[in-house]
């Protein structure tokens, strides 16, 4: 063990507050000794069954206490867990493990572990880690970007604890408190909460929806993470009192206007966040109609062409490469998100991706700037904006839309959006919103689904 290894998170919790309470659902409480010590008990059992040192492990997870408790216990065995939805494709889930060769797969929760038949595990560990090089590959978490395409994105244990510290250096959590977990533990989120829980032996509720306010008020809820859709419902569904939340975290892309100022009146403390899969979670937060900062332990900054950048602790180590990890820094130590964004009073304006940016009849086209001008329609929920090829203009916008309620005629979208952005940025076309895996769009299945659906009668 090195000098400058770093302590498991829920060992110390367990030492600090053994007694108190570590994971709540509706069935049973479980202190943080009692976690502590099914954590080992399971990494024991994943040795037993092979799980080697150092040794890549995929896991299908779930927002549950077995799902918890695997995530932590692959770690604890000495290997290294790469954590996926249990909805993932059989097929999609083979080529991942062949891919990196990942020699280990729970094929769910609390499941005996299984030979991939990709690659070779490592020794056994002669114990159970309760220790971590804060520089050596920790964990894996699966990001698709907006194109579809997997890549696995590779932690340290450093970053997961100085993302946590950070995070509640902004925001406080205290003993008291309780966080929702809400969002699923093979997105950076829901690593997020469970490591600023374990930070600050605070409680993480598990078995309820963030936009369930009977839920969020029974279990004494003071922190959530959730995204513009969750809100949406929040205050849709929710009659009055809402919860006495003192934190709604609020990630995944813009929020609408209209949204937050009725979060406000409605007494919701709501504060914007921007963060990355390679940045360990958040980088920045700032209140709902306030100034807020980059957080401790991360830099950014906004180069010439106005894309942002990103260093400091909590920066992923790299993505996995065939076993390997190929780092994402360039040689000055940034990290170029390929996000255009600009500082506003104080609050991170992201203005889209480079890589989603369009030529329209000799025109650039942002499609989150259409997007966010649909969102602002009172009927519209969701908004999500590609191109489609045409034979005179290049490419045009088309919609993808998802309504509060009743669909909303094409002309009447037309009208909205004439006032409001330029002839070249009017989508071509509206059609409905499909339902995605996850919590992000896949742009280029969207762009795909568009030229098949050329002609429809949403075109215009």
């Amino acid at each position: 063990m090195t000098a400058d290894a770093l302590e498991c998170r829920l060992t110390r919790a367990a030492h600090l507050a053994p007694q108190r309470p570590a994971l709540i659902t509706p069935e049973r409480t479980l202190a943080f000794s009692d976690l502590d010590a099914l954590v080992s008990r399971r990494a024991a059992a994943l040795q037993a069954q092979g799980l080697g040192a150092g040794s890549w492990t995929a896991l299908r997870i779930t927002i549950s206490v077995a799902g918890v408790v695997d995530w932590l216990a692959v770690l604890r065995a000495g290997a290294r867990p790469l954590p996926v939805s249990s909805r993932l494709p059989e097929a999609a889930l083979a080529a991942l493990l062949a891919e990196h060769a990942i020699p280990g797969l729970i094929p769910e929760p609390d499941a005996p572990l299984q030979a991939s038949g990709h690659g070779a595990g490592a020794a056994p560990a002669a114990a159970l880690q309760r220790h971590f090089d804060p520089g050596a590959p920790c964990a894996g978490i699966g990001t698709s970007g907006s194109t579809g395409q997997p890549r696995v994105v590779v932690h340290s244990y450093a970053n997961y604890v100085r993302s946590a510290q950070g995070a509640i250096d902004y925001l406080p959590l205290a003993a008291g408190d309780r966080y929702l977990l809400s969002l699923p533990l093979f997105h950076v989120g829901g690593l997020g909460i469970l490591f600023r829980c374990l930070e600050a032996a605070a409680p993480m509720v598990l078995g309820g929806r963030a936009e369930d306010a009977a839920f969020l008020a029974s279990h004494g809820v003071t922190h959530v993470s959730m995204v513009e859709t969750q809100l949406r419902r929040l205050l849709q569904e929710a009659p009055d009192p809402l919860p006495a939340l003192r934190c709604v975290l609020l990630g995944g892309g813009p929020v609408a206007a209209e949204l937050l100022e009725a979060a406000q009146a409605r007494g919701l403390p709501c504060y914007m966040s921007y963060g990355l899969t390679e940045t360990t979670a958040q980088v920045a937060a700032w209140p709902a109609h306030a100034g807020g900062r980059v957080l401790a332990y991360r830099e950014l900054a906004i180069d010439g062409a106005g894309e942002v950048c990103v260093r400091g602790e909590t920066l992923a180590l790299g993505y996995l490469d065939a076993g390997a990890v190929r780092p994402l820094a360039g040689a000055d130590g940034w990290y170029r998100t390929r996000d255009l964004g600009r500082w506003q009073d104080g609050r991170l304006m992201i203005l889209g991706r480079r890589d989603n940016q369009f030529i329209c009849g000799g025109e650039n086209v942002q499609p989150e700037a259409i997007e966010q001008a649909l969102r602002e329609h009172p009927a519209v929920s969701e908004a999500v904006v590609v191109p489609r090829s045409d034979p005179d203009l290049g490419r045009r916008p088309v919609a993808f839309l998802r309504y509060a309620g009743a669909a909303v005629p094409a002309a009447e979208l037309r009208d909205w959006l004439r006032g409001r952005l330029s002839p070249p940025l009017i989508p071509a076309a509206y059609h409905p919103l499909p339902a995605t895996e996850g919590l992000k769009v896949h742009r280029q299945a969207l762009i795909e689904r568009a030229e098949r659906l050329r002609g429809t009668e949403a075109d215009g």
